[in-house]
């Protein structure tokens, strides 16, 4: 059983322009950080409210996880190359790095530990707790005691661009979030459980996994499941319940942990959350009872 020690959330649904998150991370922690571009400043953010009025050990590990990776820093590199037809600034280049956010939330929280950056094209969210899981298993020689697990995916500009890559329908409203978790093998001062299942289902074994769930467990949904099929599983499935988060937030590829967070942090109950679509799904619970 993994334990969710704390939660941090930051989800947002910016109208026009990229949120100024520098001086919202300055107002938090008090701290600047140059040569740094909005995803990572977003990382560290969420990293920050995770980890906020608590002393983690120095060896805590990081898994990171994002649909998108750091888009903006890509985005000016391909203009530096094919447009003003300049070499990358050695900066840009550094920070488009995969590990590089992971680099300065551990700066930022003075953490020494592993420190892994995991991508997935389908299923990043559930990709990245299934390794912290596998490192986290007590009694395994090398198991880690404490991860800290974020996903982070920024707000991109070119709306219908964006969501026509993603494959959600155009004028799904898109949002940026940096959501994290920190997770333990020790049940003390949880805030819930986590369950993973590693594996991808299809129609049959989804329903089979509801039917045996009890009365009044939470369902909820990605924004890619289509709405027809989450109406007729939740007709088959009456003992339980549809927790809805939709519209509070935009879609960015690694929602899923923010519905996580947000269950944990108002709802009390267990939830399963499924994401892809009826015959290729996921799922993630999490429980507080």
């Amino acid at each position: 059983m993994i334990y969710i020690r704390s939660i941090g959330l930051h989800n947002t649904l910016p109208a026009d322009a990229v949120p100024d998150l520098a001086h919202e991370l300055k107002t938090l922690s008090g701290k600047v950080y140059r040569r740094t571009n909005h995803f990572i400043q977003l990382a560290v953010l969420g990293a920050h409210k995770a980890a906020h009025g608590l002393h983690l050990p120095e060896q805590t590990a990081i898994y990171m996880t994002s649909g998108q990776g750091n888009i903006s820093v890509f985005d000016q590199i391909c203009t530096q190359r094919l447009i003003h037809h300049m070499l990358p600034r050695p900066v840009d280049f550094i920070n488009l790095l995969s590990n590089s956010a992971g680099f300065y939330v551990a700066a930022h929280l003075g953490l020494h530990g592993k420190n892994i950056s995991v991508t997935h094209h389908r299923f990043p969210v559930q990709m990245m707790l299934t390794a912290a899981r596998n490192d986290i298993v007590p009694g395994k020689s090398g198991a880690e005691k404490m991860v800290l697990v974020g996903a982070v995916d920024e707000w991109i500009p070119q709306q219908k661009r964006a969501a026509q890559l993603m494959g959600v329908a155009p004028e799904t409203p898109l949002g940026e979030g940096s959501n994290w978790m920190l997770l333990s093998a020790e049940p003390g001062n949880s805030l819930g459980r986590l369950e993973i299942h590693p594996r991808t289902l299809n129609a049959k074994q989804l329903d089979k996994i509801l039917a045996s769930a009890g009365a009044g467990t939470r369902v909820s949904f990605s924004f890619t499941f289509p709405a027809n099929e989450a109406a007729a599983v939740m007709k088959r499935h009456r003992h339980c319940r549809r927790f809805r988060y939709e519209d509070c937030c935009g879609y960015y590829e690694t929602l899923s942990l923010y519905v996580l967070n947000r269950f944990v942090s108002r709802e009390k109950g267990r939830l399963i959350h499924i994401e892809g679509n009826r015959n290729h799904a996921m799922i993630m619970m999490v429980s507080n009872d």
